[in-house]
């Protein structure tokens, strides 16, 4: 022992225990490892809200990653991302969580690939200077339960993290629902297919019921054998009581001159609430077929969610003109972004009272003026602690040159203009165009410039708010301007101004067609400055009313009126300053909540720029971060064609010139630094220092 003692003292020992230090950090290192995202967006770390929902699983969730190998080089910087993301997420999780990466070189884990509906992928491959096609695996299996989702093709980083905890929270959310069922609580899957069908030649009656079986089978495995399946044959005096209960389609035909109706649907049901799946007869050029048969399982699946949706009812107020949240021409994609998480309900503010339990509402693009009632409504909602979003437009198309397909865009004298008024938003009548807009070459005319659709970078967008903060860019076609100097006076509220025209943009007021070879900038460079475009209130505000608008409360003033003399009860809930901080949203175009801009996956900028709206008026911040992870772009903003070259240079160039020149000053200075020592303390030593 004393030899021991003696040896680790002595230098001789210091090489050993240096080693088994170094095993001891490896090993701790393994266990507990750090990891720094240096990156402006924290692209890889999970947000809070990805945290949460691993950390607190109950039941075991895998993610099976099947990939190929040998992948080109962008798409292998995806498989890369998804490694390192899941990482993140196995750290983050509890026991419950865990993931497996198959080896797809193996023919049974083809097979598997190919089971769960994950199918290979067609990617290009620049291979000996030449150009072709691959076939490759790139998806994910997520299994919870017996539910499994899927994820194909994974082609980009973008939104990884916020679709795949999205899938995590729906399966857990469904899971939760099914398994919180009553011991004898079912769900009841029917099709109602009338046999006469099949007699009359229309193509996939005789196959739908057999399709549709398989369907169910697989989708009842998935989801606890809580699904019974039923086929009911309706009689012809039954098929128009079933059409007028659950809407599915009715088919009149004659039969040996008899009239008679058939009916075909599929229905969920779960109690008195029901989802009918579509399924239908579709006529073509080839004649008649069932339509709807393609992906029953998914159908299946989304009607399961849609049935148990635990969505979060947002208001649209309607009767004013409003832009239809159900029409393909209006908002009908917008919605279809935002019905995850949320479910728009209708208001008729003339015939109802916006419910207790809602937290907030839409007002998108009014074109005819608010009663005194209506605007009362909004207003102490507002002060309640509601959350209002509008959208309003500066100008409405007054239908000339219809004919011509230009449009003849004239002020919209709204007067909800009031209310923003006086919460401190100056709302104009007028259009914004900005030299910084959409551009398109056409072989006939050249560059046009399409100056109504502003595109805002940036340096544009609120650079500390999680509603842009990673937004590269947004288009914000026909809006108008708001200017919020009187709110941003007021020290009970909080102004965020979210988007911002170019400063060279200007103002059109009347009688404007929106064609590039109508329109020009102004001669007058002088009148271009930049405009407010999208805001954000938060805070208390004070009401726009003094008091009750005469006859809201007509009720209570008869009574009063009637109890003259005597001792009578009259009541207020007039709120003349916000009981409860809220936050009211102002965009000066409703345009941008229409197809023109939003595409039905949400990918364009504007849709997750309203997204992110949505969630940070409901609550849900941490969704804007996930959803615009790697979406912040850092785009060249330089106009000049000299300017644009000489960055480019600089980047290619730049960095190692300047990396040669520090390294040459390093070394002049380390000479001179040894020349000046031997001259102070050697001076007298004539041979040459070399090391």
């Amino acid at each position: 022992m004393k030899k021991i003692l003696q040896w680790l003292k002595s230098p001789k020992s210091d090489f050993v225990l240096f080693v088994i230090f170094l095993v001891l950090l490896n090993l701790v290192g393994h266990r507990a490892f750090v990891r720094f995202d240096l990156t402006a967006p924290k692209s890889y770390s999970l947000s809070k809200a990805s945290k949460t929902v691993v950390k607190n699983l109950d039941s075991p969730l895998s993610v099976r990653v099947f990939f190929s190998e040998g992948l080109p080089s962008t798409y292998a910087n995806v498989y890369q991302y998804v490694k390192d993301i899941l990482v993140e997420y196995k750290g983050a999780a509890n026991k419950n969580f865990s993931v497996s990466y198959m080896d797809m070189s193996k023919p049974e884990n083809e097979e598997l690939a190919r089971d769960l509906g994950i199918q290979q992928v067609q990617i290009q491959e620049i291979k000996n200077n030449e150009v072709g096609l691959k076939q490759a695996y790139m998806g994910l299996a997520v299994t919870y339960g017996d539910s499994i989702e899927i994820m194909n093709p994974v082609q980009t980083s973008d939104g990884f993290e916020f679709n795949l905890t999205s899938k995590i929270s729906k399966m857990i959310s469904m899971a939760d629902a099914l398994s919180g069922l009553g011991k004898n609580e079912r769900l009841t899957l029917t099709l109602y297919l009338s046999n006469d069908l099949k007699k009359l030649g229309i193509s996939g009656a005789e196959e739908a019921e057999q399709i549709i079986r398989e369907a169910y089978n697989s989708i009842n495995r998935q989801n606890f054998d809580r699904i019974d399946f039923k086929v009911i044959d309706p009689a012809t005096e039954e098929v128009d009581a079933l059409s007028a209960k659950y809407g599915i389609q009715s088919i009149s035909y004659s039969d040996h001159g008899l009239s008679k109706k058939a009916a075909i649907g599929l229905v969920l049901e779960h109690g008195e609430e029901f989802y009918a799946l579509p399924l239908e007869i579709l006529r073509s050029f080839f004649g008649y077929a069932v339509g709807g048969l393609d992906d029953v399982e998914t159908t299946l699946s989304e009607g399961l969610q849609s049935l148990f949706s635990t969505a979060k009812a947002i208001g649209y107020i309607t009767g004013h003109g409003e832009v239809d949240h159900t029409s393909e021409e209006g908002a009908a994609n917008f919605e279809k972004l935002i019905s995850g998480n949320y479910e728009l309900k209708d208001i008729d503010l003339n015939k109802e009272e916006i419910p207790a339990g809602m937290n907030s509402i839409i007002i998108n693009g009014p074109k005819q003026d608010f009663t005194e009632e209506e605007l009362y409504k909004i207003d102490q909602f507002l002060l309640r602690g509601g959350d209002v979003m509008i959208f309003i437009d500066g100008t409405v198309d007054d239908g000339k040159n219809q004919m011509y397909g230009l449009g003849n865009y004239v002020a919209n004298n709204n007067n909800i203009d009031r209310l923003l008024a006086k919460y401190g938003i100056e709302h104009s009548k007028n259009m914004i165009m900005d030299k910084n807009c959409i551009k398109d070459m056409n072989a006939q005319y050249g560059e046009l410039n399409y100056w109504w659709v502003p595109t805002l970078h940036k340096k544009q967008l609120a650079k500390k708010h999680v509603i842009t903060n990673n937004l590269g860019y947004v288009y914000m076609l026909q809006s108008s301007a708001l200017n919020p100097a009187d709110a941003l006076e007021n020290k009970k509220l909080k102004v965020t101004e979210l988007a911002k025209s170019s400063e060279e943009a200007w103002a059109l007021e009347d009688n404007i067609t929106l064609h590039p070879l109508y329109l020009e900038p102004p001669a007058d460079t002088s009148s271009f400055k930049q405009y407010d475009l999208a805001l954000l209130l938060e805070g208390k505000f004070d009401s726009a009313f003094d008091e009750v608008p005469e006859g809201i409360n007509k009720a209570d003033q008869e009574s009063a009126e009637k109890a003259e003399g005597e001792t009578a009860l009259v009541t207020s809930n007039f709120i003349k300053t916000s009981v409860m901080p809220g936050k009211l949203f102002v965009a000066g175009s409703s345009v941008i909540t229409t197809r023109q801009v939003i595409d039905e996956n949400g990918a364009s900028p504007v849709a997750m720029f309203l997204m992110n709206v949505i969630d940070y008026m409901n609550g849900n911040e941490e969704l804007c971060t996930m959803r615009t992870k790697s979406l912040s772009v850092n785009n060249l903003t330089i106009k000049s064609k000299a300017g644009a070259n000489f960055w480019k240079l600089f980047n290619s160039f730049g960095i190692a010139f300047f990396v040669v020149i520090a390294g040459l000053i390093i070394w002049r200075l380390r000479s001179a630094r040894r020349r000046a020592i031997n001259k102070k303390y050697n001076p007298d030593d004539t041979r040459t220092i070399t090391k």
